[in-house]
């Protein structure tokens, strides 16, 4: 039975965003339905006794010319801004957007019909031939109007479907038109999605360390107790934490009084990263259970009352971006150095983890693979977005946030981060083989789940081997993180 995700407006989180994207069922909250409707009244109510900001007047720096109020004023708003460019946006980013929209609407402040937002939810949750064609540029962070235009068109029957026909499901007002723009919807979903893989990997990736740490016979006073009270962060603190409790107890004794800095300085740089993902979740979750439309309409001690605001916006979330994926290009760097070491003849173990057949190339391939996702990773962190902006509309919108061209770059680094840490769990799974060490504990747990990676040294192909450990990842994301004692700690 399909699983289905009830919109409230007001506890949608990262994980829900996830069931949604990969094509749940969605329904909108009875409740959350009446309190939309409330505000529509109210709207209607602050319409009839004062200019309000695109529902009676133009928009940008049309704000103060007065317009009808009919439906056509509405059609007009999103043709003209239906101009979205470039390739058609992923399907679960489009599901986890329109889910978003009509989150958000659900909150009541849009002032908008509720038949928008239970048009936006069924529509989220439509086989992907109903979904609408959504291009992924044309944003500059202040709402995705674009792609949200093109969502209006699809939703009255003037754009096509991504293969079925066009068909009209929703009559606009209008007062209907602008509620549904005013939103960063497409930007907030694919950050959610980029988010939850950029934190999964993460967790996963502190596991894969532990390996490379048996495998090169690290020191395990760099992620000791001391030790972690000498970073005080949260994330150091995790990160130190999960791989002492993986590395404490296991055979050998340390090759080095201390290490190189890719495995001494582990939970320093990659602590960062769950921080400031921490915080990114923080951002997403909130922006998309908030009334953020311009204008917003409230109650109030003499009756609804009306704000034309920022609340668009989307500063918050571009940063949040932009600091995930320096963080990003910190714990790459780290990953690859690991990489380098567990290929080069280190502690016993062969060049390039090769078998014994003279001149065989092993895995030396890895190294370049990693390089490669690194200068994916670091790329994309290189041009931060946040310090763009645009000038637009006469000099009425003359600051931008460009918090989709973020999420784009996040979306491509994370997938590049996976493959990166898919790579070093390929290497230390052979060299741990190779060590002829058997770990013990939670971390031979760990070993077992990659008796899907073939023991065959021959030199061969390697492909199906780094997507065998993405699965992996995937496996040891979902586990708690161990706590130093051996239990779980989170």
């Amino acid at each position: 039975m399909a699983q289905t995700v009830e919109l409230t407006g007001a506890d949608l989180d990262l994980e829900s965003i996830a069931v949604l994207a990969r094509g749940a069922s969605v329904a909108a909250h009875p409740d959350s339905v009446a309190r939309a409707a409330r505000a529509h009244h109210d709207a209607a109510v602050v319409a009839e006794r004062r200019e309000v900001y695109g529902h009676t007047t133009g928009v940008g720096a049309a704000r103060e010319e007065l317009t009808g109020t009919d439906e056509e004023h509405g059609r007009r708003l999103l043709r003209t801004h239906a101009a979205g460019w470039g390739d058609p946006l992923p399907e679960p980013v489009v599901r986890a957007a329109l889910a978003i929209r009509a989150n958000q609407l659900l909150v009541g402040g849009s002032g908008a019909r509720p038949e928008l937002a239970v048009a936006l939810a069924d529509l989220a949750g439509m086989p992907a031939d109903d979904l609408p064609v959504v291009h992924r540029h044309g944003s500059l962070g202040t709402a995705d109007l674009t792609a949200l235009a093109e969502v209006g068109l699809t939703l009255i029957g003037e754009r096509d479907r991504a293969r079925g026909p066009r068909r009209r499901v929703l009559h606009l007002d209008a007062g209907d038109a602008l509620p549904l723009l005013s939103s960063n919807a497409f930007a907030l979903g694919e950050s959610a999605l980029a988010t939850r893989s950029v934190a999964r990997t993460a967790r996963a990736a502190s596991t894969v360390c532990a390996l490379t740490f048996v495998a090169l016979r690290g020191n395990p006073e760099a992620f000791s107790e001391a030790a972690a009270h000498a970073t005080p962060f949260p994330g150091a603190a995790e990160v130190a934490g999960h791989v002492r409790a993986l590395v404490t107890g296991q055979p050998g004794r340390p090759a080095y009084i201390q290490d190189f800095f890719g495995l001494r300085t582990w939970p320093q740089v990659h602590g960062p990263l769950l921080d400031f993902a921490a915080n990114l979740r923080t951002v997403v979750e909130t922006a998309v259970n908030t009334a953020s439309e311009n204008p917003v309409f409230t109650p109030g001690p003499d009756g609804p009352q009306v704000a034309h605001h920022g609340g668009f916006h989307a500063a918050y979330l571009a940063l949040g971006a932009d600091s995930t994926l320096l963080a990003l290009a910190r714990s790459a760097a780290a990953v690859q150095s690991r990489v380098a070491h567990l290929l080069t003849g280190r502690e016993g173990l062969p060049l390039f983890l090769a078998d014994e057949v003279s001149g065989s190339s092993g895995l030396l391939i890895a190294e370049y693979v990693a390089a490669s996702a690194v200068s994916v990773v670091r790329q994309s962190a290189a041009a931060p977005s946040a310090v763009q902006t645009a000038e637009v509309s006469a000099g009425i919108e003359d600051d931008a946030s460009f918090a989709a061209a973020a999420a784009e770059r996040l979306t491509r680094a994370a997938q590049a981060y996976r493959r990166l840490v898919a790579v070093e769990l390929v290497c230390a799974v052979r060299a741990v083989r190779q060590s002829g060490k058997r770990p013990v504990g939670p971390l031979a747990e760990a070993l077992a789940r990659c008796d899907q990676l073939p023991a065959d040294l021959a030199d061969r192909d390697l492909a199906g081997d780094f997507e065998v450990a993405e699965r992996v990842l995937e496996a040891y994301a979902a586990e708690p993180v161990p706590s130093a004692g051996g239990g779980p700690a989170s």
